[in-house]
Formats: structure tokens, C-alpha cells, sequence
């Protein structure tokens, strides 16, 4: 994979960045997620308390159905007292499983929306409240969406007992790495296995200039061929992909090793 795009990432921080990327990639126990994935995080920011969640969640019934979790310093009395706070109502997580990607929030700054720029007052809700008697005052959540009907969805929270505002630093760097996340939750929730996927050679083509964050019109530039043509190419990547949007289309084929990481 190219070096994440610079925005506030430093050039040291592209290379933890591709690191934990790797750990990611390689990542197929829960062992290796907390003995491998989540220290690589660490030295990329600070952050207290992690949870990494993984479901479905059907909307009609708001009903949630986890596959997995895990969890850094949040012992088993918080879930406890979470899971009967009606924590799907949480403003946090109700946005997450709206489908929005990134979420800074703050006990005293209020709910950022990072996709839209959207703030809003401190969340109302007894999880808010629930938060800051075990010490937890602000944080990131991010979201992946289900590819599809009955697809499995996540949750990545990363938070701290220090009231702090928005980092556009960290922001950027959750965006390169939560899709990456996610794969590593599904691959060690289906022990390591995924289906076989086969792409053409113009597909491979486009999907190796995805990767280096072209656009469509940039490839067809390089590739010769019309936007209207390379779109045709993403749209069936993304279907073979079972992706819901370019980044998360590069994450699954590095993850199923279709294209390689530099």
C-alpha cells in the first residue's frame, strides 16, 4: 500500500501507520489482537480504554446481535451496568450504526461528527453518565457499515480519562485504519477463513490505482479508458469485495492478499 495521504499525518507517523497495518494483516487470534494490534495503535496515540466490537444489527427491530468484543481496561462490572443503560439510545452509538464512519466525543466539548463537521452538546444519556464514574471522558468512536443485509458490522471506540478535544491528527489516522480493523475482527471471528474471490486484470489494474487514492478520472487517464468505464470496474469490485465504499475495497483485497501492501 502507498503511504497514507500526508493531510495532518507525519511522514514517522505513515510508517506506524503502514506498521499497524501489517499487524492487522497478520493478525488471525485474539491473542494477536491485543498482544500485537493494539500496542501498534498505542504508538500512534494515546488512549486509556479501547473496546472493538463486532455484530449485526437489524434496524427494523433495533436489535443488535454481537459476535465479538474485545475489550483494553473496561473490566466486566462496566458492560454490565452498560449493556442495561439502553446503550443502543446513546447518541454515539446510535450515529455509528446510522452509518456514520468517525465520531470524536467529549463529556464537556459535546459530539462531533467527523464526516460532516456536525457538533453537538454533551450526550444526555445515563452511558454518558455511566462513562464518567469509571473515569472515561472523552474519545473516538469509528464504524464500519455491513457490506450487505446480515453483514457484519463494528464498533471501534478509543478513550481516555483526560477530557480532550478533537485531534485532526488522530482523526486522520483512525480513517486510514478502521477498515483494517474490521477485517482483522472478521477474519478472527471466521478462524482465518475467507471465500476465494477471483478479479479480472483490468480489475486488479484499477483496484491497485484505488489503493494509491486515485480518483476515477485519474485512472482513466493512466489507464486509457473512460470514467464511465473505470466506475464500471469499482462498482464489481466492490459487489466481489462485498464493500461499501473504496477504502474499505482496498482493506479487503490487502487483507485476502490480491494486492500487497507497498
Amino acid at each position: 500500500m502507498s503511504r497514507p495521504e500526508r493531510g495532518h499525518i507525519s511522514g514517522n507517523d505513515a510508517l506506524l501507520v503502514l506498521e499497524t497495518i501489517e499487524t492487522c494483516l497478520a493478525a488471525d487470534s485474539d491473542q494477536d489482537l491485543y498482544e500485537t494490534v493494539i500496542p501498534c495503535i498505542q504508538k500512534l496515540f494515546s488512549f486509556d480504554y479501547a473496546s472493538l466490537t463486532l455484530g449485526t444489527w437489524q434496524a427494523a427491530q433495533r436489535k443488535w446481535s454481537p459476535q465479538a468484543l474485545y475489550s483494553l481496561n473496561l473490566p466486566g462490572s462496566f458492560w454490565e451496568s452498560y449493556q442495561k443503560s439502553n446503550w443502543i439510545a446513546d447518541p454515539v452509538v446510535a450515529e455509528s450504526l446510522r452509518g456514520r464512519p468517525h465520531q470524536h466525543w467529549s463529556m464537556t466539548a459535546g459530539q462531533t461528527i467527523l464526516d460532516t463537521g456536525e457538533t453537538r452538546a454533551p450526550p444526555l444519556h445515563p452511558s454518558a453518565a455511566l462513562l464518567m464514574d469509571y473515569g472515561i471522558y472523552s474519545g473516538y468512536t469509528s464504524a464500519v457499515a455491513p457490506a450487505g443485509p446480515g453483514e457484519s458490522c463494528s464498533m471501534i471506540t478509543f478513550c481516555t480519562g483526560r477530557d480532550r478535544g478533537l485531534d485532526p491528527r488522530t482523526r486522520d489516522i483512525l480513517s486510514h485504519l478502521t477498515p483494517h480493523l474490521h477485517q482483522a475482527l472478521l477474519r478472527n471471528q471466521n478462524n482465518g477463513k475467507a471465500p476465494d474471490i477471483l478479479l479480472s486484470n483490468r480489475e486488479s489494474e484499477v483496484l491497485n490505482w484505488l489503493k494509491l487514492g486515485k480518483s476515477s478520472w485519474d485512472i482513466s487517464m493512466v489507464l486509457g479508458i473512460s470514467e464511465r468505464t473505470v466506475n464500471f470496474h469499482v462498482y464489481n469490485l466492490m459487489r466481489k469485495l462485498g464493500a461499501i465504499n473504496r477504502p474499505q475495497a482496498v482493506a479487503i483485497a490487502v487483507s485476502r492478499g490480491l494486492i500487497g501492501l507497498d
